[in-house]
């Protein structure tokens, strides 16, 4: 628990390290592009634990103790006086189209980096689950719109779903406007089926707690096909006549559709013989099997240890080949992806917002540092490619959130500057300064919301 703790609390503070400082880069890397003078640029807040000034504007560059922000100062006649022969170098003279520029690199940079990170991750390759369904509960939505175990999930709304990830993506965007999904499923013999599932119900269920699979009544499959690998030469399975590859279709008249049925069907009938149906190269096989008989201590009872039984076979590893799919692109086609995979969470992002606007998507869905921390914590110990896909969603958050019109981030900024560009003159510094604390008070409130949200998940079900 500890251990985990820690690599919760290292992997957040380098991910938000790391995205605001591409953030605030892209302010800096702006400003340097509109001839406006940067006076400093700075990660994190608190008091400095490293400073350095240099370049020809003497720009001073700081790390802070706490990683959870940062800013780059712009030299501005609002925040102090500035030498006559640098005027022209004060952000507040510039254009307008520049200063909008300026404002808008850094949810810009962000998005940037969200596109490369995800441009770096096709062309390294992931494996991911296969959208495969495992278990469909009785009485469910699943089960009454007609998904059955087996089935692979090929398409949501017409949309491709290679993976799990995308097949619940593209379920949860529909939802958000019309919750009945059109859903294309291929059972084992390669039949396609159009079906409808009806979340009407469960719509707040899915937005808030993100369980998809348990509000639908459908499960991934995690269970792979019973194909034998390594036979051992003296065991039960080999005196049988059982060889590398067979498929075990059924034992004793009971169907055996996954290795973990095989593995209890055989270790409840020690001693026991049984026919057992192989598919051994498209071809049905019967087979006639004396189940072996060994004492297991775990398996012990109240006179001692419990017989168990055996047949002296392992799990071909190609049994669990169908239950991930590999997606490795080229990099021009990984870059189009990286781009349309950006617009999408961007637009699925706005699409959350606008629905918590109106009261459709409950204020819980927002996570704040703890909830963060974790996430980050679970990625960077599952791989790479994980963590980076983390950055990407988190760094595509943070683009949008500095986006919103709230006065003190960018977007408010830009809303500002548009203003005075209108009227023709600068709003009074009174005004500024009383829409400025509507807007830190509205961020301390989002803020107060996300971790009350964190803290509150501890206590709830599977939190």
């Amino acid at each position: 628990m500890l251990v985990d703790t820690l690599i919760a609390i290292g992997a957040f503070v380098v991910a938000i390290s790391l995205l605001v400082a591409v953030h605030e880069w892209g302010h800096y890397i702006a400003a340097r592009m509109s001839k406006v003078r940067v006076l400093e640029y700075s990660i994190g807040f608190g008091p400095a634990i490293w400073r350095r000034k240099a370049g020809a504007d003497r720009t001073e560059y700081q790390l802070r103790a706490l990683p959870v922000g940062g800013y780059v100062r712009l030299l501005d006649e609002r925040e102090g006086p500035v030498a006559e022969e640098e005027l022209h170098r004060s952000f507040n003279r510039r254009p307008y189209w520049q200063r909008i520029f300026v404002l808008a690199a850094g949810p810009g940079m962000n998005f940037l980096f969200a596109i490369v990170a995800y441009w770096v991750i096709f062309m390294v390759g992931i494996q991911a689950a296969a959208p495969l369904v495992g278990g469909v509960a009785p009485g469910s939505v699943a089960e009454r719109a007609g998904v059955r175990p087996g089935d692979r999930i090929v398409a949501v709304e017409d949309r491709e779903s290679p993976t799990w990830q995308s097949a619940a993506m593209s379920i949860i965007e529909q939802i958000l406007g019309d919750p009945s999904v059109e859903v294309t499923v291929q059972d084992e013999q390669g039949a396609r089926r159009d079906l409808l599932l009806d979340l009407s119900e469960q719509k707040k269920a899915i937005l808030e707690d993100g369980n998809l699979f348990a509000a639908a009544g459908f499960e991934p499959m995690t269970d792979s096909r019973p194909i034998l690998g390594d036979i051992l030469p003296d065991g039960p399975a080999a005196a049988a006549g059982f060889a590398p590859g067979d498929r075990i279709l059924s034992a004793g008249g009971e169907d055996i559709g996954t290795w973990r049925q095989w593995v209890e069907y055989v270790r409840a009938r020690p001693g026991e013989s049984v026919p057992v149906t192989v598919d051994r190269s498209g071809t049905q096989q019967r087979l006639y099997l004396r189940i072996g008989s060994r004492s297991e201590a775990a398996a012990q009872d109240a006179s001692g240890p419990a017989a168990i039984g055996f047949v002296g076979v392992t799990q071909s590893p190609a049994a669990r080949s169908h239950l991930f799919v590999t997606q490795r692109l080229g990099p021009l086609q990984a870059l189009a992806r990286g781009v349309r995979e950006t617009g999408r969470i961007t637009g699925l992002t706005f699409r959350v917002l606008g629905n918590m606007f109106t009261g459709d998507v409950s204020l819980r869905t927002l996570n704040g540092p703890v909830g963060i921390a974790r996430y980050a914590g679970e990625a960077v110990q599952i791989s790479g490619v994980a963590f980076l896909t983390f950055l990407a969603l988190v760094s595509v958050s943070l683009g949008i959130l500095n986006l919103l019109p709230i006065p003190i981030l960018d977007g408010g900024q830009i809303v500002n500057q548009t203003i005075e560009r209108l009227r023709g003159r600068p709003i009074r510094e009174r005004t500024q300064l009383a829409v400025q604390r509507l807007g830190l008070a509205l961020v301390l409130t989002i803020m107060f919301v996300a971790l009350f949200n964190d803290i509150s998940g501890f206590f709830r079900p599977g939190g």
